[in-house]
């Protein structure tokens, strides 16, 4: 499996427009293929949230892709910023530093 992290931040201020864009419909629905394993909320000065998907590895790119296209629907609010992380495993980055 593919997991990708979106990291948000954005002013307490629009807390509320983030909260209604998140529960109105308007954001761009996931594929059956890319599922949200979990969200988590920072409040502490500007607000932060985690957020992990998974995918199928073969598909790992058009997953990208979808979670991108749906964080569109927060750039109307004014202070609105994200990053989409791919994640690995341990056993993944290993061969990285050349430990496997």
């Amino acid at each position: 499996m593919t997991f990708f992290m979106v990291t948000a931040t954005f002013p307490p201020d629009k807390a509320t427009g983030v909260g209604k864009a998140f529960t109105s419909g308007k954001l761009t629905e996931l594929p059956s293929f890319v599922k949200r394993i979990s969200i988590f909320v920072v409040p502490e000065g500007n607000i932060k949230t985690y957020a992990i998907y998974e995918c199928e590895d073969e598909k790992a790119h058009e997953g990208y892709k979808a979670i991108a296209k749906r964080y569109t629907g927060y750039y109307e609010l004014e202070g609105w910023k994200h990053k989409i992380e791919h994640l690995l495993t341990p056993n993944e980055a290993l061969p990285m530093i050349g430990l496997g």
